[in-house]
């Protein structure tokens, strides 16, 4: 009995002094970031893919987020028009085109 115990208590200091080499935590590290940012992207693109022409710019915001980029390509007194870019973590995902606060244009990559 006196053995068992002795035996149980080597393996439980064993264990708790075990660390693991620093290569293996890197590579686990970096494989948990690229799963991370695979599944953000993807539900990124659900939420693009839900959106549909006319919707207001209010309405795309809510849906989608703020866009990675903005730009007003040319504003005048009867129209105005914007270009928003969404990316992910390596490519775009998609370019919405807005006249007068409308969707107008989607391209989805």
């Amino acid at each position: 009995m006196k053995n068992n115990w002795l035996w149980g208590f080597l393996i439980l200091a064993a264990t708790g002094c075990y660390q693991q080499d620093p290569m293996v935590r890197a590579a686990q590290d970096l494989q948990k970031m690229a799963y991370d940012m695979a599944s953000q992207q993807e539900e990124q693109r659900y939420h693009l893919n839900s959106l549909h022409l006319g919707m207001t710019d209010k309405e795309v915001l809510d849906a989608v987020g703020p866009p990675s980029a903005r730009q007003s390509i040319a504003t005048n007194a009867e129209e105005s028009r914007e270009v928003w870019t969404y990316r992910g973590a390596v490519t775009p995902l998609a370019t919405l085109t807005f006249v007068n606060q409308r969707l107008t244009e989607m391209r989805v990559e």
